[in-house]
C-alpha cells in the first residue's frame, strides 16, 4: 500500500497538467483580446476584441477565484461560478469608483489588481478537480452548436429602438466620464433621479469596461455583444440543466429547449428570428439568459451536493441579479419556492436536500432583502408602483386582451400567456408529464414551479397586488418564469423510454404546434393562444403533485434518447423561426455628421436641449444629459418629472407663442449647453438666429447656447 509521500508524488504531475491546461485556458481571452486589437474594430476585428474583453470581464477574474478555492467537478457549474463571480467583482470596483469618484478604468485597475496580486497566487496554489469527459464534450458539444446561432445573431442585428438607447447612453456616460462620483452620474438627467431598475449600474459597467478593455464604442458594444454572450448562454442553460437532470444529456436537451423558447420562435415588434439573444446586452435578457440559469445551476448543485464555496456564489448569484433586475429575484424565488412545497409532497417527507434547498432561497433572497432597504424610497416615486385608479385603468386599457378583470382586481390572460409560440404550448401541455418522474428534482421543479407561477399569474388578488408592489409592466412579466423549458426537456426525457418513437412523437409535435401555433407577437394580445394548454398545466400540475406522491416514480434518466427527441422537436421550430431573419441595418434619426458634431464638440457631462426623440438618442451616442425623453423610455419618477420635460419641449420648439426670453429661460432652467434642432420639424426660427450654429448638414442643426 503506498504511503502518503508516495501518492503524493503519483498525483503531482497530474496536479501540474491540471493547472497548466487551466491556466493555459485562461491566457486565451486576453491573446485573443490582443489579436483583435491587430485589426480595425470592425467585422472579424471586432468579434476578437468584444470576445477578448467580454472573457477578460466576465469569466476570467471569477475563474480564477474559483480555481483558488476549489474547481467543481462540473465545468458548467465551474463557468457559471466563474461568471457569477465576476460580475460582483465588477460589482465592487464600480463602488469603489463612485467612492472615489474615479472613472471606469480605476474599476478595471481594481480587477486587475485583485486578479493578478491575489486570485493568481491563490489558484497556483488551489486544489484541481478533473471533470469528467462525458462532460468536457457535451460542452464542447454546445459551445460547437452554439457558433452558428450566434454568427446569424451578428448578422441579424436589429434596429435601435427606445430602450437599446436608454442602455447606450448609460454604457456611454460609464465609458467616458471622468468623474463618476454618484449613481446618479449615468442617468440621461443631470437634475434627475435614479432609475428604480437600474439605480446600480452593474450590466452597464461591465460593458463601459469591455468597450474601454476593447477599444470598440458603446454602441458596438450594445449591439453586436449579445452574438458574442451566445456561447456562454448555452454553456449556462447546460449547467442548469445538467444540475437539475443530473446527466450532460439533460443537460444537451435544455439547451436545446431553451434555445427554441428564448430564440428560434420568438417575435416581437422590432426584432425577428433571434428572440430574446439578440437583446443580451441589456438587462432584462441578461438577467433571463444569463443570470438565472447560473443561480439556478449554482442553487440545485448546492442542494445535491453541498459546500460554502458553491453557497457563496449563489450568494453573488443572487447579488448580481438583484443588481440586475430587482423585480427577477422575487420571481426566481416564487419559482424554487414551489419547487420546495413539491419536493415536500412528492417525498411524503424532509430530507436534507431540502435543508440546503431553504438555505439556497436564504442565499438569494438576503442580497435582494439588504438591496431592498435602498430601493425602496426611489421605487415609491414611481408612477407605476401603486397607481392611482385612473393611471391603472389607463395602462390597463393600453395592455386590453393581456388581462382578465374582476371589479378591482385583474390577472394575467390564459390567452395572453399561451400566444408566444409552439414551444410555450409544448412547455404547458409537457407539464402533467413530470409526475411520471416523480422523484427527480426536475419533477418538482416543474410541477410546483409552474403551480405556484401560475397561480399568483392567474389569481386576480394576487397578481394585482404583485402589480402594485412592482408595477404592471414587471408584473406581466412573471409569466416568463414559468419552468416551461424543464417541462419541456422533462417531456423528452419521459419520452425516451420507448427511443425511435418518441422521437417520431417528438418530431410530430414540433411540426403540428408550428402550424397550428406560430405565435402572436404584437404588445397587445389581439387573437391570443390556446387559453385551454395554461388549464391543462395548471390541472396537470396539482393534479400531478397528489399522483406523483402516491405513484413516486423516477422515470428514466436523461439519456441520449432525450437529445434526440429534443432535436427532432427543435428541428421545426428553428426552421420555421430561422426561416423568417431577416436583416435590418441598426440606423439612427441622428446623422453620422451630427453625431460626430457632438462628440467632437460637447464636452463630457455637457447638457443638450432638444426634442424628446433627437434628445434619448444624441444621449447615447455622446457622453452628455439631456433636457427630455419620450416617457416610454424613462423613469417615471416625480424626480425625473417626464411630462413636464416633454411638454417645456413641445413649448420650446413651436414657432410662435413664446418670446425670446421665455425661451432663453426654458434652456436656463435645465442648463443647456447647446440646442440640438431637427430641421424637419418646427423650430422658432427667428430665436435660431440669435445664437452661434457650429454644425449643419441639412437634417440636423448644432447650436451653442453657453460660451
Amino acid at each position: 500500500m503506498l504511503s502518503t509521500r508516495g501518492m503524493a508524488a503519483l498525483t503531482a504531475p497530474i496536479a501540474v497538467y491540471e493547472r497548466s491546461r487551466f491556466f493555459g485556458a485562461v491566457a486565451v481571452a486576453p491573446a485573443v483580446l490582443l489579436l483583435g486589437h491587430l485589426f480595425p474594430a470592425s467585422g472579424p476585428g471586432l468579434a476578437l476584441r468584444l470576445a477578448g474583453a467580454a472573457a477578460c470581464v466576465l469569466l476570467v477574474p471569477g475563474a480564477l477565484v474559483v480555481r483558488a478555492v476549489g474547481w467543481p467537478s462540473s465545468l458548467g457549474v465551474a463557468l457559471a461560478a466563474s461568471f457569477v463571480l465576476s460580475l460582483a467583482l465588477v460589482a465592487v470596483a464600480l463602488a469603489f469608483v463612485f467612492l472615489v469618484n474615479g472613472s471606469i478604468l480605476v474599476a478595471a485597475g481594481v480587477i486587475a489588481a485583485v486578479s493578478v496580486c491575489v486570485a493568481v497566487p491563490a489558484a497556483l496554489k488551489g486544489r484541481s478537480t478533473s471533470v469528467a469527459r462525458a462532460e468536457r464534450r457535451a460542452v464542447g458539444a454546445v459551445c460547437a452548436a452554439a457558433v452558428p446561432f450566434a454568427a446569424v445573431v451578428w448578422w441579424a442585428t436589429g434596429p435601435m429602438v427606445g430602450d437599446t438607447y436608454f442602455h447606450l447612453g448609460r454604457v456611454t456616460k460609464l465609458a467616458d466620464l471622468d468623474s463618476l462620483n454618484t449613481l446618479s452620474t449615468v442617468d440621461e438627467f443631470r437634475d434627475g433621479g435614479l432609475h428604480p431598475g437600474y439605480a446600480f449600474p452593474l450590466l452597464h459597467g461591465a460593458e463601459a469596461l469591455i468597450a474601454r478593455v476593447g477599444g470598440a464604442a458603446p454602441a458596438d458594444v450594445i449591439l453586436y455583444l449579445p452574438a458574442i454572450l451566445v456561447p456562454l448562454a448555452f454553456v449556462l442553460a447546460y449547467a442548469s440543466g445538467s444540475a437539475i437532470f443530473r446527466s450532460p444529456a439533460g443537460g444537451v436537451a435544455l439547451v436545446l429547449a431553451q434555445a427554441a423558447l428564448s430564440g428560434f420562435s420568438r417575435r416581437d415588434m422590432f426584432f425577428e428570428g433571434t428572440g430574446l439573444f439578440e437583446t443580451l446586452s441589456q438587462p432584462q435578457a441578461a438577467s433571463r439568459l444569463l443570470v438565472t440559469p447560473a443561480l439556478v445551476a449554482l442553487a440545485f448543485t448546492y442542494m445535491v451536493e453541498g459546500g460554502w464555496i458553491l453557497l457563496a456564489s449563489l450568494g453573488a448569484a443572487g447579488l448580481t441579479l438583484a443588481a440586475l433586475h430587482p423585480t427577477y429575484v422575487p420571481y426566481v424565488a416564487i419559482v424554487l419556492g414551489g419547487f420546495l412545497v413539491a419536493r415536500v409532497v412528492l417525498v411524503r417527507g424532509w430530507e436534507p436536500l431540502l435543508t440546503r434547498a431553504a438555505v439556497a432561497l436564504g442565499a438569494i433572497l438576503v442580497p435582494f432583502g439588504f438591496l431592498l432597504i435602498f430601493l425602496l424610497p426611489i421605487a415609491r416615486q414611481a408612477r407605476g408602483v401603486t397607481p392611482a385608479a385612473g393611471a391603472r385603468s389607463a395602462e390597463l386599457h393600453q395592455n386590453a386582451g393581456n388581462f382578465t378583470v374582476l371589479g378591482d382586481w385583474f390577472g394575467y390572460a390564459p390567452g395572453a400567456l399561451a400566444r408566444a409560440g409552439p414551444v410555450v404550448v409544448a412547455g404547458l401541455l409537457a407539464v402533467p408529464l413530470a409526475a411520471l418522474a416523480a422523484r427527480r428534482l426536475w419533477s418538482a421543479l416543474v410541477l410546483g414551479g409552474s403551480l405556484a407561477v401560475l397561480t399568483v399569474l392567474l389569481a386576480p388578488p394576487l397578481f394585482t397586488a404583485l402589480s402594485d408592489v412592482v408595477s404592471v409592466s414587471q408584473s406581466r412579466r412573471l409569466a416568463g418564469f414559468v419552468p416551461l423549458a424543464f417541462a419541456v426537456a422533462g417531456g423528452c426525457v419521459v419520452l425516451s423510454r420507448w427511443r425511435a418513437v418518441g422521437v417520431a412523437f417528438g418530431a410530430g409535435a414540433g411540426l403540428a404546434l408550428v402550424l397550428l401555433y406560430p405565435g402572436e407577437f404584437t404588445r397587445r394580445a389581439e387573437e391570443g393562444g390556446p387559453a385551454w394548454a395554461v388549464f391543462v398545466a395548471l390541472a396537470g400540475a396539482l393534479g400531478g403533485l397528489l399522483a406523483g406522491s402516491r405513484l413516486r416514480s423516477r422515470g428514466p434518466a436523461a439519456s441520449g434518447w432525450a437529445v434526440a427527441i429534443a432535436v427532432a422537436f427543435v428541428v421545426p421550430v428553428a426552421v420555421a423561426g430561422l426561416s423568417e431573419i431577416r436583416r435590418v441595418r441598426p440606423v439612427t434619426d441622428l446623422t453620422p455628421g451630427v453625431i460626430a458634431a457632438l462628440q467632437a464638440q460637447a464636452a463630457p457631462g455637457d447638457v443638450v436641449f432638444s426634442d424628446p426623440k433627437s434628445a434619448l438618442e444624441a444621449g447615447a451616442f455622446a457622453p452628455v444629459y439631456v433636457n427630455a425623453s419620450p416617457i416610454g423610455n424613462v423613469a417615471d419618477t416625480k424626480a425625473n418629472r417626464p411630462r413636464l420635460r416633454v411638454a417645456d419641449a413641445r413649448r420650446f420648439f413651436q414657432n410662435r407663442g413664446l418670446s425670446d426670453s421665455e425661451r432663453r429661460a426654458i434652456l436656463g432652467g435645465y442648463g443647456a449647453d447647446w440646442l440640438l434642432v431637427d430641421d424637419h420639424g418646427p423650430r422658432p426660427r427667428a430665436f435660431l438666429r440669435t445664437l452661434p450654429r457650429v454644425f449643419e448638414d441639412g437634417r440636423y442643426s448644432l447650436y451653442r447656447v453657453s460660451p
